[in-house]
């Protein structure tokens, strides 16, 4: 990738984090205010339960803060575009997409397949013991 189009996903990047700060510097200071007077347990726990999904928006943001700076940092020193898993450049056309790509499309594809793999066993394991349980348990029933 030519540097001009780094320079131009770098800026993107920058403008986004900045972004991204601006909005959870504000959400830090909503929750930060406490004026609410409840009526009663059922309003303040709807209010607590915003709060939480606001947390939780705010952690979500915090993880994107820190891939965009790490993406920053990569360009920076030379590493964007360079898959973390096998060395090989990731295409432009991933990075176009998604310029926070670590993987290229085939080191994704693999990590993704052996996860979705795993998840499979664990299922398959997961109701193999269920099948025992019931069996057990049909036993358990029937013994005099």
């Amino acid at each position: 990738m030519n540097k001009d189009k780094m320079a131009h996903i770098r800026r993107l990047m920058v403008r986004k984090m900045e972004d991204l700060q601006k909005s959870a510097d504000y959400t830090m200071l909503k929750l930060k205010i406490n004026n609410d007077k409840y009526a009663d347990p059922f309003d303040q726990a709807a209010v607590e339960s915003g709060k939480d999904i606001e947390l939780n928006c705010l952690d979500k943001e915090w993880h994107l803060l820190l891939d965009i700076k790490e993406t920053i940092l990569r360009i920076d020193h030379g590493l964007f575009g360079i898959c973390d898993h096998c060395g090989c450049q990731i295409s432009q056309k991933r990075l176009n997409a998604a310029p926070m790509s670590k993987l290229c499309v085939i080191c994704q594809q693999e990590i993704e397949s052996r996860h979705n793999n795993k998840n499979i066993v664990a299922n398959m394991q997961a109701e193999s013991h269920i099948a025992m349980l019931n069996e057990l348990f049909i036993v358990i029933l029937f013994l005099p």
